[in-house]
């Protein structure tokens, strides 16, 4: 396989009121494969006027086109149609994400790909069965609640996933009823770009969905602040969203914020070593350490501490970086996503030396010559980490684990609560009532026990606890609650 046979030789196009267009401004942006930092693609890149026409369809295909008419079936039809499409897809897509996004390739195209197809099967299911519900009231009324989509969304995805996220958030704004204008990525453009193409081939209306890139600042900051969309949501960094909020009060707009983690892992001293090693390296190491929940804060019980490291160790140092076409190779290690990204990772790992934590493994550049054209950066372990130490306190988003020692359970729950983020956690134990109990103290909308990583990522999604997010999640993340009252009584008056 020819992975750039995949690849357009023209710029990929903006995709607005149903139809693939330049920018106004016929400006591009190089598309860059952070293997190798050389680029592979030319995008168009939005800019505000092109932003503005695709609010404008998504607005006129909400209020006045065949979209706000359609039953929950047809739309349902449609997602089921398009997912089709995706599916006989899936080998372009997923060489396109690993193009872009440095993925291993096996697994864009065995795992990702196939989540992004199930979030349109199962979003085409939802779309039929959303329900509301009948409140008792007084004698001789009716009090029936009915939800309704929000409108135009504005969403603003990551560049860590956004074939994947992209495909489970915009079949969700869709079967609840929105239209939608998507701002992908500058980092990670393509996915979505091409995903318009199955969106007009299966046949949805014009203006339903619209794809613009360019910049957040312009146009990431332009969907918040237009009045004519109704709900933004986005996920991303915590500083991002909180200039969201900030930009969002003068139309105060429904958003909904996935946001950055730091989520501890806690291990107690009657686990088998051996099993939990593998899962703590899998917390923090998949997708290069590049994925929101990931559990990059090891609490570890003083009584394997040592034990554990050492095999910890061991496992990190048997991964073999490079390009995510070379699984032949054995390659099982990704870059990260940019060479600025892969600095900001140094810089932390730089941090944790200085600050005196032992580094265990990693903590050096690689010094192959291939490895060095791109961002790899090798898992790295800090032990002995203390919660004054900013890499213990900032998302580094990288594969950098921090190890802290633990004795007591009440220890444990305050190292694990002591930061400002609450996504997710980790707890293993062959205790289950001290396993299940530590995970109902763990602030965390979304806790693993005995495991790690999401089961049920698109049936049981988690929301963000501290500032880590806000906003319900699933597909209610996407519409509005109204409650209605009837009546039944003829002739009957107000009260005096």
């Amino acid at each position: 396989m020819d992975p750039l046979s995949y690849v357009k030789q023209e710029p990929y196009k903006l995709y607005i009121d149903g139809e693939f267009v330049a920018s106004d401004s016929k400006e591009t942006f190089d598309v860059v494969n952070p293997v190798n930092n050389q680029p592979f693609a030319k995008a168009y890149k939005g800019r505000t006027t092109d932003l503005e026409k695709a609010i404008s369809a998504a607005r006129r295909a909400f209020d006045e086109g065949p979209w706000g008419r359609m039953s929950a079936k047809e739309r349902s039809k449609l997602l089921l149609k398009a997912g089709k499409l995706l599916a006989a897809r899936a080998e372009e897509f997923a060489v396109i994400e690993t193009l872009e996004c440095g993925k291993l390739y096996m697994s864009a195209l065995y795992y990702e790909a196939q989540m992004a197809v199930d979030a349109f099967e199962y979003f085409a299911g939802k779309a039929r069965c959303l329900e509301g519900k009948v409140v008792p009231c007084d004698a001789g009324h009716l009090n029936y609640v009915l939800w309704q989509p929000c409108g135009v969304v504005g969403e603003i995805l990551p560049w860590n996933g956004p074939f994947m996220m992209g495909c489970q958030k915009v079949s969700a704004i869709l079967a609840a009823g929105n239209t939608v204008v998507i701002k992908p990525s500058s980092w990670a453009s393509l996915s979505m770009m091409l995903l318009a193409e199955v969106f007009h081939d299966a046949g949805f209306p014009a203006g339903v969905v619209n794809v613009v890139t360019g910049s957040g600042a312009e146009i990431g900051d332009a969907l918040v602040k237009s009045p004519l969309v109704d709900m933004v949501s986005m996920t991303g960094g915590t500083e991002t969203g909180k200039n969201i909020i900030g930009v969002s009060k003068d139309t105060v707009k429904d958003i909904a914020l996935e946001l950055g983690g730091k989520s501890p892992n806690i291990v107690f001293d009657d686990v088998d070593v051996d099993d939990v090693v593998k899962w703590a390296k899998f917390g923090f190491t998949l997708n290069s350490g590049q994925v929101c929940v990931s559990g990059t804060r090891l609490i570890l019980h003083k009584n394997i501490y040592e034990e554990f490291l050492a095999k910890l160790k061991t496992e990190c140092e048997s991964f073999i970086p490079g390009d995510g076409f070379d699984y032949m190779k054995g390659v099982n290690f990704s870059t990260l996503i940019s060479k600025s990204h892969a600095e900001s990772v140094w810089k932390y790992i730089e941090s944790g030396k200085k600050a005196g934590a032992r580094l265990i493994t990693g903590g050096e550049r690689y010094t192959d010559p291939d490895l060095q054209k791109g961002n790899f950066v090798p898992p790295t372990v800090f032990a002995d980490v203390t919660p004054d130490m900013a890499i213990f306190q900032e998302e580094i988003f990288g594969p950098v684990l921090c190890v802290t020692p633990f004795e007591t359970e009440e220890e444990a729950l305050a190292i694990a609560n002591g930061t400002e983020y609450g996504l997710a956690g980790g707890v293993f134990s062959n205790n289950i009532k001290r396993a299940l109990r530590v995970a109902e103290r763990i602030k965390g909308g979304q806790i693993y026990v005995n495991t790690y990583f999401s089961k049920a990522m698109i049936e049981s999604p988690g929301t963000g606890w501290k500032q880590s997010g806000i906003g319900v999640a699933g597909i209610h993340k996407y519409m509005i609650s109204k409650t209605v009252f009837v009546d039944l009584i003829d002739g009957s008056l107000p009260p005096v």
